[in-house]
């Protein structure tokens, strides 16, 4: 039992210890990557265990073919530092934002939201729309963050709307977080395309936007009429309802979430961090505020707010952090091949190889292009990885196409390869907050919609790219 403690703390340790490191290395001005990269594998090893088999195998796999793709590259310590930490941002991201926990579990929020969607959200077609809503507004700046937050905070409130609540909250999620990243601003994807295409943020906006609704629509009318949207919700009584509100006021929520937004599209704007860090940093202070206003609130104990506190401190420390950081290995794992993949010989040489084959194919490569980032992401190369080549062997040839086309085509396959692929990281957060495989999340209860999603999107994406 001691050994066990002592193995989860030491867990817990490095795993904090990679946070304060990557927030270091914002502000002070020398090069943390290799003590990073140190801290990022003595996690790896330790939370190795944790994942399925599947996964095991995989992260395995992934890390040391990177390996070998960093090899034929002239390989050095910097440069294997810089793969394996190349995805430890989403990893410190994730564990970060589960310290919105904390406030929220001393405030009692997840009683005040649900009370209400009691009053206001009626059934599950509303509760459907509300969820996804909420998750591709949140996406768009919070990342995958937004996973956590939205089914800590909305879960029970869901569990009492819906009979099946996990296909529910599954489809709800990923549909609305994977359709966000086509046009959010903290979305790293649109920014590769803009780079590989040449074709500016501003101009990608307004189409990517028009995409992302069209799927919201197309995602509600294809749930319509599923069997768990026809079950009426469960009604609770009055008094409970009002029991409920008294536990905290819904406008701090709100203003919380809000000030998140402002602050980490500021962060953003001043280009001073990334996006990713951009909401880490702001993740941080939020919360710090939060806490300290729940504690100097009139109507709070000290003693009553100390306990909660503690309690809930206690929880993040045992279960929080464990939680954000579930996924670290694969994410370390698959960093490394991608990494290695984008900077080896096969980038170059797939180009020369493949271009006089692509410029034969002429309007059939707006098809193509989607479907080949959706197909190698289904044996578990990153989307970025695809994208990146695919747009860079393409803008090279000289095709007959509309730049805008083409980065819209990209954009699409990568959406659709986010939510169908087993091996994404969003479809894996959801899979393992939801306690289900990845392979159900993506593929037995996404595939249809991918597949209508693709098509319908293709069609609106060529006529969007003659009116823009």
């Amino acid at each position: 039992m001691e050994r066990s403690i002592n193995k989860a703390t030491i867990y817990h340790s490095l795993v904090l210890s990679l946070i304060i490191i990557q927030l270091l290395s914002l502000i002070v001005p020398v090069n943390l990557t290799l003590l990073n990269a140190v801290l990022a594998i003595g996690v790896s090893i330790l939370g190795i265990q944790s994942l399925s088999r599947s996964f095991q195998v995989a992260t395995l796999i992934f890390f040391i073919a990177g390996l070998g793709l960093l090899s034929t590259t002239g390989l050095s310590i910097n440069g294997l530092a810089m793969a394996i930490t190349s995805m430890v941002d989403i990893v410190v991201l994730l564990v970060v934002m589960q310290l919105f926990l904390i406030p929220v579990t001393i405030g009692n929020y997840q009683a005040t939201v649900e009370a209400f969607m009691q009053k206001h959200i009626r059934g599950p077609k509303q509760t459907f729309t509300f969820v996804m809503i909420v998750t591709h507004l949140l996406s768009s700046i919070l990342s995958m963050g937004t996973v956590a937050i939205v089914l800590s905070i909305l879960g029970d409130s869901i569990k009492r709307q819906v009979k099946d609540a996990t296909r529910f909250s599954a489809t709800a999620v990923t549909r609305g977080f994977t359709l966000g990243t086509l046009w959010a601003p903290g979305a790293a994807t649109i920014f590769l395309i803009s780079t590989v295409t040449k074709v500016g943020w501003t101009q990608l906006f307004i189409p990517c936007l028009i995409l992302g609704l069209l799927g919201l629509l197309l995602a509600y009318l294809m749930e319509y009429n599923q069997p768990y949207m026809r079950i009426q919700p469960v009604t609770t009584n009055t008094k409970q309802q009002t029991r409920f509100t008294e536990h905290a006021s819904l406008v701090s929520l709100v203003a919380a979430v809000i000030a998140l937004l402002i602050l980490s599209f500021v962060l953003m704007e001043s280009k001073v961090v990334s996006s990713m860090n951009a909401v880490t940093l702001s993740g941080l202070l939020i919360v710090l505020i939060w806490v300290t206003a729940l504690g100097l609130k009139p109507t709070t104990g000290q003693t009553a707010f100390k306990f909660a506190l503690k309690k809930a401190s206690l929880d993040y420390w045992q279960h929080g952090i464990a939680s954000g950081a579930a996924l670290a290995p694969f994410f370390v794992g698959i960093g490394t091949f991608t990494y290695g993949f984008q900077h080896s010989t096969i980038s170059s040489e797939l180009t020369h190889a493949l271009a006089p084959s692509f410029a034969h194919l002429g309007w059939l490569l707006v098809v193509l292009i989607p479907i080949i980032v959706v197909l190698v992401s289904l044996i578990g190369i990153h989307p970025l990885a695809s994208v990146a080549l695919i747009g860079k062997i393409i803008m090279t040839m000289h095709i007959a196409l509309s730049p805008l086309l083409i980065a819209l085509s990209l954009n699409i396959g990568s959406v659709v390869a986010y939510m169908l692929s087993p091996f994404a990281g969003i479809v894996m957060i959801v899979a393992t907050l939801l306690h289900v495989s990845s392979a159900t999340v993506s593929v037995r209860w996404n595939w249809q919609f991918c597949l209508i999603f693709l098509v319908l999107s293709l069609g609106v994406a060529t006529l969007l790219s003659l009116i823009f």
